[in-house]
């Protein structure tokens, strides 16, 4: 594992895990259901984009290093771990963030995702791992960055609106390619996109995504109900709105 490059807003860290432990999410990732993740109502997912396949299930865990499951990839207790340690990126754990989420994706040639910046619902930014076994540079599929804080008007420019925002900006993009292994951690409230699968691509562009949050305290049945219906919205199920976008 080694921090491959490091901006104000992101990290890339390559040969993140280890051979087993990615063998063991990959066998993970092979046996979990996707179902197609378009949304219409945003630029993010289009019906105009090949779609994108989002995990069925989402894992969700506390934001403590030793808070992973029975059962759960060695790879999610690293991940957590990982984040924990950058804590100039996240902030401190339980204090400022004390749930993260584990998310399969698959794009296969044609899909996409549009800018957006993860910013707002308690969100400290989230984190990307790809895990396809190959990944030619001609195949596309960048998340392009643009490394700086989006989350404030500026220069006339409406975080609403982060296509708008990444065309103003005074700085060039960051291309990052999805390099088998490789962990991309991005702080809320950077722009970012997938740049789509070139048709050309031979293989599916496959990630563990999640999104790491500052979970409110409630008590009772509130909690419940929160719960259940931030996770069911996490798993395409009807319900509040859960982060997203991610991937």
């Amino acid at each position: 594992m080694q921090i491959t490059e490091r901006g104000e807003r992101y990290t890339v860290i390559d040969d993140f895990l280890d051979d087993a432990e990615l063998a063991e999410l990959r066998r993970v990732m092979e046996h979990s259901k996707f179902s197609p993740a378009l949304n219409s109502a945003t630029s993010v997912l289009t019906p105009e984009d090949g779609a994108a396949y989002r995990g069925r299930r989402t894992v969700v865990r506390s934001g403590a290093s030793d808070q992973t499951a029975n059962g759960d990839p060695a790879a999610y207790g690293r991940i957590v771990r990982t984040i924990t340690a950058e804590d100039a990126m996240f902030g401190t754990a339980q204090r400022d963030w004390n749930k993260l989420g584990f998310t399969f994706w698959n794009y296969p040639a044609g899909s996409r995702l549009g800018w957006h910046s993860d910013a707002g619902g308690g969100r400290q930014g989230s984190y990307i791992l790809f895990l396809h076994d190959e990944w030619r540079a001609s195949w596309g599929g960048e998340t392009l960055v643009l490394d700086e804080d989006a989350t404030h008007p500026r220069d006339g420019r409406d975080p609403k609106d982060v296509e708008a925002w990444v065309r103003e900006a005074d700085r060039d993009l960051v291309a990052v390619l999805p390099r088998p292994n490789r962990l991309l951690l991005l702080q809320a409230g950077t722009p970012h996109q997938v740049n789509r699968v070139d048709p050309t691509a031979a293989l599916v562009r496959r990630s563990l995504t999640g999104h790491v949050w500052k979970k409110a305290e409630e008590s009772g049945a509130a909690a419940r109900d929160s719960l259940r219906r931030f996770l069911g919205a996490l798993e395409g199920a009807a319900g509040e709105r859960a982060p997203h976008g991610t991937s």
